[in-house]
């Protein structure tokens, strides 16, 4: 009898625990005590409350104060008043370049594209750039970077591996990424019939990919408007673009050398259809009042880079210009062959302390606004920002967790946030609720 009653008292308390046990449909994860940076506009007030992801990694519910006392959910962390944030957006990256640190340290962009393109990365095969992709891409997340514009290096490859190698490095580091497809300079040797079925295909196999929320699709990575490309190339790539329906970020006006040249190729540009809202001009230092006033007339937008445009000596751009004129401006680490920390914090804070500085008046340029191009306005440019860029209900849950007493007390909590946080004030990094790096 004595048996039979404690068997039935341990019968009662597994049905007990059971019932408080997350079911498999569960929310994925409560954060609570948190205070929250949403970078919604209008909001910019931060929340001191809490956030639910729910099962398929989207916020469910973002409000103050606490959450309901019955909330069932498969991990519930406490923040203990640690600020929560969204993920950082680096919307011009080249993650194959975490091999090269230091590289050409001493040569601006000519001597370091001599050294890195000429002779350092014709040397890598697909698998050393799937390592190499995959490192870079571990390393953006780590410093809290969740979404990337990801540049791919093809050299002499035409089968399509080293593309489809470099996607899978970023998707297997847990990144979410948009791909930058090269399509290779179109020559005798490589005619646009060639270049289109290679585009078709490489399209075809990632569409197939199982990571349908962090495979964020493909964009070109143009060549279009190099002094070296020919009207061909061009054409060739309005020709994808319309037909594939891809958006293109093209390098331009990078080069101090090369950037007359390059302002020269603006009517072809427009002639053979890239120029429009899908474009995007990376780096886009060296423009004038008038090409920047046509172009974003245009609906063109850009990316920032200023760690990597002070490392190689390229110049500033005017990105007060560029947004006064109607230009949506996003930002960038470009990759660690130039910038050589794939670091955010650090890329707000050169970025912000450079347009301060050239226009001698502090007020010039706020912590919001850098804050905001990192993550939001880099979202926008991409085309992303119905996904992340921010917290929001229906938004994925990419979200950095962020120790802030290295800078406590703190006066205005985006200054302190942009001014004195850095990487190593991250404890979590999320990307749709689930923990990728602490």
């Amino acid at each position: 009898m004595y048996l039979k009653s404690v068997l039935f008292a341990l019968g009662l308390l597994i049905v007990i625990a059971c019932q408080h046990e997350p079911r498999g449909d569960a929310p994925r994860l409560l954060i609570e005590n948190a205070y929250i940076l949403t970078l919604e506009p209008g909001q910019t007030e931060p929340i001191k409350g809490y956030l639910l992801v729910d099962r398929a990694g989207s916020i469910s519910r973002l409000a103050a104060g606490k959450p309901p006392s019955d909330l069932v959910v498969q991990r519930r962390l406490d923040a203990q008043g640690q600020w929560l944030l969204p993920g950082f957006v680096s919307a011009h990256s080249h993650l194959w370049q975490s091999g090269f640190y230091g590289i050409a340290a001493n040569d601006n962009l000519e001597g370091w594209i001599a050294r890195l393109y000429g002779v350092e990365a014709p040397k890598l095969d697909a698998s050393q750039l799937y390592q190499l992709t995959r490192r870079g891409a571990t390393q953006h997340l780590r410093n809290g970077i969740t979404s990337v514009f990801n540049f791919t290096y093809t050299g002499a490859d035409r089968s399509g591996e080293v593309d489809r190698q470099q996607l899978r490095g970023a998707l297997d580091a847990g990144v979410r990424v948009i791909h930058g497809f090269n399509v290779r300079t179109v020559n005798d040797s490589w005619t646009p019939g060639m270049a289109r079925e290679r585009t078709a295909a490489f399209l075809t196999w990632a569409d197939a990919q199982p990571e349908s929320t962090r495979y964020l699709g493909t964009m070109l990575a143009g060549g279009a408007g190099f002094v070296t490309a020919t009207s061909g190339q061009a054409r060739v790539e309005g020709d994808l673009m319309r037909e594939f329906s891809l958006g293109n970020q093209q390098h331009y006006l990078e080069s101090v050398v090369d950037s007359a040249a390059e302002r020269a190729r603006y009517p072809l540009l427009e002639q053979t259809g890239i120029v429009g809202p899908r474009l995007i001009f990376g780096h886009f230092i060296h423009s004038t009042p008038e090409l920047t006033a046509v172009a974003a007339r245009a609906g063109v937008s850009m990316t920032w880079n200023p760690m990597s445009n002070g490392r190689l000596g390229s110049g500033m751009a005017d990105v007060l210009a560029y947004r006064a004129a109607g230009m949506k401006v996003g930002m960038g680490v470009d990759g660690e062959a130039s910038a050589d920390r794939a670091d955010p914090f650090e890329n707000m804070r050169m970025g912000l302390y450079q347009v301060r500085a050239l226009q001698q008046r502090a007020a010039a340029m706020q912590a919001y606004d850098v804050l905001h191009m990192h993550t939001l306005g880099s979202a926008q440019v991409l085309g992303i920002d119905e996904q992340v860029g921010s917290l929001k209900v229906g938004k994925r849950a990419d979200m950095i967790l962020l120790d802030p007493r290295a800078f406590t007390p703190w006066q205005e909590p985006y200054a302190a946030l942009v001014f004195a946080a850095g990487v190593e004030d991250i404890r979590e990094v999320f990307v749709e609720g689930v923990s990728l790096a602490r």
